[in-house]
């Protein structure tokens, strides 16, 4: 899940009551969001929420990647296996996790922007 927020400080507030309802803050790596991790136990089950500063939300990677994904059913499934892969290779390892989808990532977002008319991205830091 990902929404939008209007600076790190309102994510970080926003945080602190998120503990409250079990969710986790994880260092991912990332330096404009803030990530959050819900697990239930016993359940194999875990939500990802995202909290980013966007005032382009329309036009964020993100949601283009989701857009990407759901027009293209073979990228979404080689990403769904790469996803599986990574999780059995580096279970609870969040950096690492990021890291190995990145280039997939990166090229899937890029192609989704070149298909919108919008300029490659080439600043990937987060």
């Amino acid at each position: 899940m990902m929404a939008p927020v209007t600076s790190l400080d309102r994510a970080d507030e926003l945080g602190e009551n998120l503990a409250t309802t079990g969710y986790c803050k994880i260092d991912a790596g990332f330096f404009k969001r803030r990530f959050f991790r819900k697990v239930v136990t016993g359940a194999d089950l875990a939500y990802h929420l995202h909290l980013v500063v966007s005032p382009n939300w329309p036009v964020k990677n993100e949601l283009l990647l989701r857009d990407w994904l759901i027009q293209h059913q073979d990228v979404a499934r080689a990403y769904e296996t790469l996803k599986v892969k990574l999780a059995a290779a580096y279970g609870d390892d969040m950096p690492r996790y990021t890291e190995g989808k990145s280039s997939f990532l990166r090229r899937a977002v890029n192609d989704a922007r070149l298909h919108m008319g919008l300029p490659a991205e080439r600043n990937w830091e987060e």
